[in-house]
Protein backbone atom coordinates (compact mmCIF):
# COMPACT_ATOMS: atom_id res chain seq x y z
CA UNK A 1 0.00 0.00 0.00
CA UNK A 2 1.40 3.31 -1.05
CA UNK A 3 1.28 6.01 1.59
CA UNK A 4 0.52 9.40 0.03
CA UNK A 5 3.01 12.14 0.71
CA UNK A 6 1.95 14.91 3.03
CA UNK A 7 1.88 18.17 1.15
CA UNK A 8 2.45 21.40 2.95
CA UNK A 9 1.09 24.68 1.64
CA UNK A 10 3.61 26.74 -0.29
CA UNK A 11 3.90 30.46 0.16
CA UNK A 12 5.76 33.11 -1.77
CA UNK A 13 9.36 34.11 -0.98
CA UNK A 14 8.19 37.53 0.19
CA UNK A 15 6.03 36.05 2.92
CA UNK A 16 8.82 33.71 4.00
CA UNK A 17 11.25 36.62 4.09
CA UNK A 18 8.95 38.82 6.18
CA UNK A 19 8.23 35.89 8.48
CA UNK A 20 11.96 35.33 8.97
CA UNK A 21 12.52 39.01 9.80
CA UNK A 22 9.69 38.99 12.33
CA UNK A 23 10.92 35.76 13.94
CA UNK A 24 14.43 37.16 14.28
CA UNK A 25 13.07 40.34 15.86
CA UNK A 26 10.86 38.35 18.19
CA UNK A 27 13.69 36.13 19.38
CA UNK A 28 16.46 38.74 19.59
CA UNK A 29 14.65 41.69 21.16
CA UNK A 30 14.73 40.51 24.83
CA UNK A 31 18.54 40.49 24.64
CA UNK A 32 18.92 43.94 23.09
CA UNK A 33 19.67 47.19 24.97
CA UNK A 34 16.72 49.25 26.16
CA UNK A 35 17.32 52.01 23.61
CA UNK A 36 17.19 49.48 20.77
CA UNK A 37 13.97 47.98 22.16
CA UNK A 38 12.38 51.44 22.15
CA UNK A 39 13.51 52.07 18.58
CA UNK A 40 12.07 48.73 17.45
CA UNK A 41 8.75 49.47 19.14
CA UNK A 42 8.54 52.85 17.40
CA UNK A 43 9.52 51.30 14.08
CA UNK A 44 6.87 48.58 14.35
CA UNK A 45 4.29 51.25 15.15
CA UNK A 46 5.10 52.77 11.75
CA UNK A 47 4.88 49.33 10.12
CA UNK A 48 1.54 48.63 11.79
CA UNK A 49 0.08 51.91 10.56
CA UNK A 50 1.39 51.34 7.04
CA UNK A 51 -0.23 47.91 6.75
CA UNK A 52 -3.44 49.24 8.31
CA UNK A 53 -3.87 51.88 5.61
CA UNK A 54 -2.69 49.47 2.91
CA UNK A 55 -5.83 47.40 3.45
CA UNK A 56 -7.96 50.33 2.38
CA UNK A 57 -5.96 52.66 0.16
CA UNK A 58 -3.54 50.08 -1.20
CA UNK A 59 -6.11 47.44 -2.12
CA UNK A 60 -9.05 49.58 -3.24
CA UNK A 61 -7.43 52.83 -4.33
CA UNK A 62 -9.60 54.88 -1.96
CA UNK A 63 -7.26 57.48 -0.45
CA UNK A 64 -7.98 58.26 3.21
CA UNK A 65 -6.49 61.53 4.48
CA UNK A 66 -8.11 61.13 7.89
CA UNK A 67 -7.12 57.60 8.76
CA UNK A 68 -5.44 58.77 11.95
CA UNK A 69 -8.96 59.13 13.37
CA UNK A 70 -8.95 55.38 14.05
CA UNK A 71 -5.54 55.67 15.65
CA UNK A 72 -6.98 58.32 17.97
CA UNK A 73 -10.03 56.18 18.72
CA UNK A 74 -7.76 53.30 19.69
CA UNK A 75 -5.63 55.54 21.89
CA UNK A 76 -8.65 56.92 23.76
CA UNK A 77 -10.13 53.42 24.05
CA UNK A 78 -7.00 52.25 25.84
CA UNK A 79 -6.88 55.35 28.03
CA UNK A 80 -10.56 55.18 28.91
CA UNK A 81 -10.44 51.44 29.50
CA UNK A 82 -7.51 51.75 31.92
CA UNK A 83 -8.57 54.98 33.63
CA UNK A 84 -12.33 54.36 33.90
CA UNK A 85 -12.72 50.58 33.82
CA UNK A 86 -9.43 49.38 35.28
CA UNK A 87 -8.52 47.31 32.22
CA UNK A 88 -5.02 45.91 31.84
CA UNK A 89 -3.17 47.43 28.82
CA UNK A 90 -3.57 44.36 26.63
CA UNK A 91 -7.34 44.38 27.07
CA UNK A 92 -7.26 48.10 26.29
CA UNK A 93 -5.51 47.32 22.99
CA UNK A 94 -8.20 44.77 22.14
CA UNK A 95 -10.85 47.37 22.99
CA UNK A 96 -9.07 49.86 20.74
CA UNK A 97 -9.09 47.36 17.88
CA UNK A 98 -12.78 46.63 18.37
CA UNK A 99 -13.80 50.28 18.52
CA UNK A 100 -11.56 51.11 15.56
CA UNK A 101 -13.34 48.47 13.49
CA UNK A 102 -16.79 49.52 14.71
CA UNK A 103 -16.22 53.19 13.94
CA UNK A 104 -14.70 52.33 10.56
CA UNK A 105 -17.78 50.32 9.60
CA UNK A 106 -20.07 53.09 10.83
CA UNK A 107 -18.14 55.79 9.01
CA UNK A 108 -17.73 53.61 5.94
CA UNK A 109 -21.47 53.12 5.56
CA UNK A 110 -21.66 56.83 4.74
CA UNK A 111 -18.28 57.84 3.32
CA UNK A 112 -17.81 54.87 0.99
CA UNK A 113 -20.72 56.15 -1.07
CA UNK A 114 -18.26 58.77 -2.32
CA UNK A 115 -15.34 58.15 -4.63
CA UNK A 116 -12.01 59.72 -5.46
CA UNK A 117 -11.30 63.17 -4.09
CA UNK A 118 -14.76 63.37 -2.48
CA UNK A 119 -13.98 60.34 -0.29
CA UNK A 120 -10.56 61.75 0.59
CA UNK A 121 -11.99 65.13 1.59
CA UNK A 122 -14.77 63.51 3.62
CA UNK A 123 -12.29 61.48 5.67
CA UNK A 124 -10.21 64.59 6.31
CA UNK A 125 -13.27 66.57 7.44
CA UNK A 126 -14.30 63.78 9.82
CA UNK A 127 -10.80 63.68 11.28
CA UNK A 128 -10.78 67.45 11.87
CA UNK A 129 -14.22 67.23 13.45
CA UNK A 130 -13.09 64.49 15.84
CA UNK A 131 -9.93 66.41 16.69
CA UNK A 132 -12.03 69.38 17.82
CA UNK A 133 -14.89 67.46 19.46
CA UNK A 134 -12.96 64.98 21.62
CA UNK A 135 -11.13 67.63 23.73
CA UNK A 136 -14.56 68.98 24.72
CA UNK A 137 -15.68 65.65 26.22
CA UNK A 138 -14.93 65.74 29.95
CA UNK A 139 -15.23 61.95 30.30
CA UNK A 140 -12.22 61.64 27.98
CA UNK A 141 -10.10 64.07 29.95
CA UNK A 142 -11.18 67.20 28.11
CA UNK A 143 -8.35 69.29 26.76
CA UNK A 144 -5.93 67.78 29.29
CA UNK A 145 -6.22 64.19 28.12
CA UNK A 146 -5.79 60.98 30.09
CA UNK A 147 -2.64 60.11 32.02
CA UNK A 148 -1.95 56.48 32.91
CA UNK A 149 0.59 55.29 35.44
CA UNK A 150 1.63 52.19 33.50
CA UNK A 151 5.36 52.30 34.09
CA UNK A 152 7.93 51.25 31.51
CA UNK A 153 7.00 47.92 29.92
CA UNK A 154 9.14 47.64 26.77
CA UNK A 155 8.81 43.88 26.22
CA UNK A 156 5.04 43.85 26.72
CA UNK A 157 4.69 46.80 24.33
CA UNK A 158 7.06 45.23 21.81
CA UNK A 159 5.37 41.83 21.67
CA UNK A 160 1.94 43.44 21.43
CA UNK A 161 2.81 45.54 18.39
CA UNK A 162 4.88 42.64 17.03
CA UNK A 163 1.79 40.43 17.15
CA UNK A 164 -0.30 43.11 15.44
CA UNK A 165 2.21 43.40 12.58
CA UNK A 166 2.43 39.62 12.18
CA UNK A 167 -1.36 39.42 11.93
CA UNK A 168 -1.39 42.26 9.38
CA UNK A 169 1.23 40.57 7.20
CA UNK A 170 -0.58 37.23 7.32
CA UNK A 171 -3.98 38.78 6.61
CA UNK A 172 -2.57 40.90 3.76
CA UNK A 173 -1.20 37.74 2.13
CA UNK A 174 -4.47 35.88 2.63
CA UNK A 175 -6.56 38.72 1.23
CA UNK A 176 -4.36 39.39 -1.80
CA UNK A 177 -4.14 35.70 -2.72
CA UNK A 178 -7.80 34.82 -2.27
CA UNK A 179 -11.13 35.58 -3.90
CA UNK A 180 -11.39 38.74 -1.84
CA UNK A 181 -8.22 40.03 -3.46
CA UNK A 182 -9.55 39.46 -6.99
CA UNK A 183 -12.63 41.49 -6.15
CA UNK A 184 -10.60 44.30 -4.61
CA UNK A 185 -8.27 44.48 -7.61
CA UNK A 186 -11.31 44.70 -9.87
CA UNK A 187 -12.68 47.58 -7.77
CA UNK A 188 -9.33 49.38 -7.86
CA UNK A 189 -9.06 48.96 -11.61
CA UNK A 190 -12.67 49.89 -12.55
CA UNK A 191 -15.37 49.80 -9.89
CA UNK A 192 -18.29 50.16 -12.32
CA UNK A 193 -17.00 47.33 -14.49
CA UNK A 194 -16.46 45.18 -11.39
CA UNK A 195 -20.09 45.64 -10.40
CA UNK A 196 -21.30 44.55 -13.83
CA UNK A 197 -19.54 41.19 -13.46
CA UNK A 198 -21.05 40.50 -10.05
CA UNK A 199 -18.54 41.96 -7.59
CA UNK A 200 -20.29 43.24 -4.45
CA UNK A 201 -18.19 46.40 -4.27
CA UNK A 202 -20.01 47.94 -1.31
CA UNK A 203 -19.54 44.89 0.89
CA UNK A 204 -15.88 44.40 -0.05
CA UNK A 205 -15.00 48.05 0.54
CA UNK A 206 -16.76 48.06 3.89
CA UNK A 207 -14.99 44.84 4.91
CA UNK A 208 -11.48 46.12 4.21
CA UNK A 209 -12.33 49.52 5.71
CA UNK A 210 -13.36 47.74 8.91
CA UNK A 211 -10.15 45.68 8.89
CA UNK A 212 -8.11 48.81 8.26
CA UNK A 213 -9.81 50.67 11.13
CA UNK A 214 -9.31 47.71 13.44
CA UNK A 215 -5.54 47.57 12.95
CA UNK A 216 -5.18 51.36 13.05
CA UNK A 217 -7.11 51.37 16.34
CA UNK A 218 -4.96 48.61 17.81
CA UNK A 219 -1.76 50.39 16.76
CA UNK A 220 -3.01 53.68 18.18
CA UNK A 221 -3.70 51.94 21.48
CA UNK A 222 -0.14 50.59 21.64
CA UNK A 223 1.16 54.07 20.83
CA UNK A 224 -0.77 55.50 23.79
CA UNK A 225 0.59 52.65 25.92
CA UNK A 226 4.17 53.63 25.05
CA UNK A 227 3.45 57.22 26.09
CA UNK A 228 1.46 56.17 29.17
CA UNK A 229 -0.86 59.02 28.24
CA UNK A 230 -3.50 60.05 25.72
CA UNK A 231 -3.28 63.69 24.70
CA UNK A 232 -5.55 65.46 22.19
CA UNK A 233 -2.58 66.57 20.10
CA UNK A 234 -0.95 63.14 19.96
CA UNK A 235 -4.18 61.15 19.89
CA UNK A 236 -5.41 62.96 16.79
CA UNK A 237 -2.32 63.96 14.84
CA UNK A 238 -2.88 64.61 11.12
CA UNK A 239 0.78 63.98 10.39
CA UNK A 240 0.24 60.29 11.10
CA UNK A 241 -2.25 60.12 8.24
CA UNK A 242 0.37 61.70 5.99
CA UNK A 243 3.06 59.28 7.17
CA UNK A 244 0.78 56.31 6.50
CA UNK A 245 0.17 57.52 2.95
CA UNK A 246 3.86 58.24 2.44
CA UNK A 247 4.87 54.75 3.53
CA UNK A 248 2.56 52.87 1.16
CA UNK A 249 3.19 55.26 -1.75
CA UNK A 250 6.96 54.89 -1.40
CA UNK A 251 6.97 51.15 -0.76
CA UNK A 252 4.20 50.20 -3.15
CA UNK A 253 0.47 50.43 -2.48
CA UNK A 254 -1.43 47.17 -2.41
CA UNK A 255 1.68 44.99 -2.18
CA UNK A 256 2.82 42.66 0.60
CA UNK A 257 6.36 43.98 0.99
CA UNK A 258 5.63 47.64 0.16
CA UNK A 259 4.31 48.83 3.55
CA UNK A 260 7.24 47.24 5.41
CA UNK A 261 9.79 48.70 3.00
CA UNK A 262 8.06 52.09 3.04
CA UNK A 263 8.06 52.10 6.84
CA UNK A 264 11.84 51.61 6.87
CA UNK A 265 12.40 54.41 4.36
CA UNK A 266 10.15 56.84 6.24
CA UNK A 267 11.11 55.90 9.80
CA UNK A 268 14.90 56.04 9.46
CA UNK A 269 15.18 59.70 8.31
CA UNK A 270 12.26 60.73 10.50
CA UNK A 271 13.96 59.31 13.58
CA UNK A 272 17.38 60.64 12.59
CA UNK A 273 16.12 64.19 12.04
CA UNK A 274 14.61 64.19 15.53
CA UNK A 275 18.05 63.57 17.04
CA UNK A 276 19.82 66.39 15.17
CA UNK A 277 19.01 69.86 16.49
CA UNK A 278 19.66 71.64 13.19
CA UNK A 279 17.34 69.28 11.32
CA UNK A 280 14.36 69.37 13.68
CA UNK A 281 11.13 70.10 11.83
CA UNK A 282 12.51 69.13 8.42
CA UNK A 283 11.52 65.46 8.53
CA UNK A 284 8.05 65.94 7.07
CA UNK A 285 9.41 68.21 4.33
CA UNK A 286 11.96 65.57 3.32
CA UNK A 287 9.36 62.79 3.39
CA UNK A 288 6.99 64.97 1.35
CA UNK A 289 9.66 65.64 -1.25
CA UNK A 290 10.43 61.92 -1.45
CA UNK A 291 6.73 61.10 -1.94
CA UNK A 292 6.54 63.71 -4.70
CA UNK A 293 9.51 62.20 -6.52
CA UNK A 294 8.09 58.69 -6.17
CA UNK A 295 4.69 59.82 -7.45
CA UNK A 296 6.25 61.57 -10.45
CA UNK A 297 8.80 58.98 -11.55
CA UNK A 298 7.74 55.61 -10.09
CA UNK A 299 4.02 55.97 -9.27
CA UNK A 300 3.63 52.28 -8.45
CA UNK A 301 6.20 52.56 -5.64
CA UNK A 302 9.45 50.67 -5.24
CA UNK A 303 7.94 47.18 -5.19
CA UNK A 304 5.53 47.89 -8.04
CA UNK A 305 8.28 49.35 -10.18
CA UNK A 306 10.60 46.39 -9.59
CA UNK A 307 7.82 43.95 -10.48
CA UNK A 308 7.03 45.91 -13.63
CA UNK A 309 10.51 46.43 -15.01
CA UNK A 310 12.35 43.33 -13.72
CA UNK A 311 10.13 40.39 -14.72
CA UNK A 312 12.52 37.79 -13.30
CA UNK A 313 11.87 39.15 -9.78
CA UNK A 314 8.07 39.03 -9.98
CA UNK A 315 7.91 35.57 -8.45
CA UNK A 316 10.15 36.65 -5.55
CA UNK A 317 8.78 40.09 -4.69
CA UNK A 318 5.13 40.88 -4.15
Amino acid sequence: MRIPRMRFPTFGPTLYGLALVMVVLGVATPFLPIIVKVQLINFLLFVGLAYALNFMTGLTGYVSFGHAIFMGIGAYALGGGIDRLGFPPLLGVILGAGLGAAFAVGIGLVTLRFRGVYFAITTLVLFLAAKNIVPEISQLGGGVGIFMNLGFQPLAEFYTIWTIVVLEIGLTYWVTHGRLGYGLRAIKSDEDAAKTVGVNASRLKLTVFGISGMFAGATGAVYAWTLSAVLPDTGFDITYSLRMLAMIIIGGAGTLLGPFLGAIIVYVPYNYFQTVQSLLGLQLAVIGALVLLIALFIPTGIVGTIRRHVPILRRYIE
